[in-house]
């Protein structure tokens, strides 16, 4: 599964907001190029809207609303689950379908927003690490088992590599690009490190 970038303009840029509807339903809002509305309950029970770019927010909390007892349900769910063990992996956050989408959508926002440019982008199993750049080239590649991790920790993983098209090092002035872009980078960081095991697991698998 591979694919190649393309030119990012100010339609393609995702905007990540927190909400509130009015029956008090906290969620992550995200928008992108997508054409559709979609809910998805993450691991920890928290809501993720994505929406369209230049959809209205009150039609977005009116959708809320309109699934408020299914999310509920499906949080209960979640709750009621007992935790994940290694060897019983499954996706959570995004359904397999869509991580191509997301992670190309991500690009092309980073790549407008750093000013940097990528002559091909794949996604591919690798055992040790969550993507790699090659600089000389502009080639990135990203892990396919990055689709069972939280959004926010491929985000972090696409300025990472991007970052190296401005700097090919992990050097102060590396660390400087990657901590404008996402202020947060630690905490992602410590995230991702987390989810180690799934590297494991999926090698386990293969």
């Amino acid at each position: 599964m591979f694919f190649k970038s393309k030119k990012a303009d100010d339609s393609a840029i995702s905007d990540l907001t927190n909400g509130v509807c009015a029956d008090k339903i906290n969620y992550t809002l995200i928008r992108s190029r997508r054409k559709t509305l979609a809910i998805h309950i993450k691991p920890d029970t928290t809501v993720e809207v994505r929406a369209p770019l230049r959809l209205a927010k009150p039609e977005i909390e009116r959708f809320v609303v309109f699934k408020e007892q299914w999310i509920k349900k499906k949080q209960a769910q979640i709750a009621a689950k007992k935790p994940v063990k290694p060897r019983e992996l499954s996706l959570s956050e995004y359904a397999v379908d869509e991580f191509e989408q997301t992670a190309r959508e991500l690009v092309e926002t980073w790549e407008q927003r750093l000013g940097v440019k990528t002559t091909y982008v794949g996604l591919w199993k690798m055992s040790s690490r969550w993507g790699s750049c090659t600089a000389k080239t502009r080639r990135i590649r990203l892990n396919t088992a990055l689709a069972y991790c939280p959004f926010e920790c491929l985000e972090y993983v696409v300025v990472h590599e991007l970052a190296h098209l401005r700097e090919n090092n992990h050097s102060p002035r590396f660390w400087a690009i990657v901590a404008e872009a996402l202020p947060n980078y630690k905490e992602r960081q410590k995230k991702l490190k987390a989810m180690q095991w799934i590297l494991h697991t999926l090698a386990l698998k293969s």
